[in-house]
């Protein structure tokens, strides 16, 4: 039981880390300004974090 909702919430988190991380690469894309990628890199590193975690709990 409790390995389903880890898989469920990796899922979840996976997928919204990754939607996440491309509006933050579109932001950046349309700035004419000096941009912080932070953001933008600490949630493709999460995102794919997560997406290891939904392989070990699957």
């Amino acid at each position: 039981m409790l390995t389903n909702v880890a898989l469920f919430l990796s899922f979840v988190m996976a997928i919204y880390l990754f939607a996440y991380s491309y509006v933050q690469a579109l932001k950046i894309c349309e700035s004419d300004q000096p941009v912080r990628g932070f953001t933008f890199i600490f949630s493709v590193v999460m995102a794919f974090i997560f997406s290891g975690f939904t392989y070990v709990f699957s």
